[in-house]
C-alpha cells in the first residue's frame, strides 16, 4: 500500500490563511459611532486591533475618539447648538475618521471574519439608559425640557 501525497495539506495552517480574525466590521464601527458616539465606535475599532496584535495603535484610536468626543462637546456647547441633527453630523465625521483612515490604514483587505455585534449592542444600550435615567433623575430644575 503506497501513501498518497496530500497536495492539500499546509504545514502551519495559520501562515497561509489569514482569514482566521474575527474582527468587528468597518459597517459596525460606522454605525457605533453614528447612533451612539464616536467613543462606542473607537471602543470597536480597538477591540479590533487588540485582537490583530496592534496594542499601542489600539490605545492611540482609544484616545482619538475619546478626545474627538469631548472637544466635539465642549465646541458645541460653547456655540449653543443642541440638536441632534448636528450631533449625528459630527458623530457621522467621526465614523468617517475611524473607518476610513484607522480601519483602512491596519485592515486594508476584506480578509476577517465579521463578529457578531450583539454583545457591544446590549452593553451600549445598557450604558445610554443608564446615563438617560441618571440625567433625568439627578439633573438640577429646570435644566430639562421635560414638563
Amino acid at each position: 500500500m503506497e501513501l498518497q501525497e496530500n497536495d492539500d495539506y499546509i504545514e502551519n495552517p495559520q501562515e497561509d490563511d489569514n482569514y482566521d480574525i474575527e474582527i468587528y466590521s468597518k459597517r459596525a464601527i460606522w454605525g457605533f459611532s453614528i447612533f451612539f458616539s464616536t467613543i462606542f465606535g473607537g471602543v470597536l475599532l480597538m477591540t479590533n486591533l487588540r485582537e490583530a496584535g496592534y496594542k499601542r495603535e489600539a490605545n492611540l484610536v482609544l484616545i482619538f475618539s475619546v478626545l474627538y468626543t469631548l472637544i466635539g462637546s465642549v465646541v458645541m456647547s460653547y456655540i449653543g447648538i443642541q440638536s441632534s441633527a448636528f450631533a449625528i453630523i459630527f458623530n457621522g465625521i467621526g465614523a468617517a475618521i475611524l473607518t476610513e483612515y484607522f480601519f483602512n490604514k491596519y485592515f486594508p483587505e476584506d480578509d476577517y471574519f465579521p463578529k457578531s455585534i450583539t454583545k457591544p449592542l446590549i452593553i451600549s444600550l445598557v450604558i445610554c439608559v443608564a446615563i438617560v435615567l441618571f440625567v433625568y433623575n439627578y439633573a438640577p430644575k429646570g435644566m430639562l425640557p421635560v414638563k
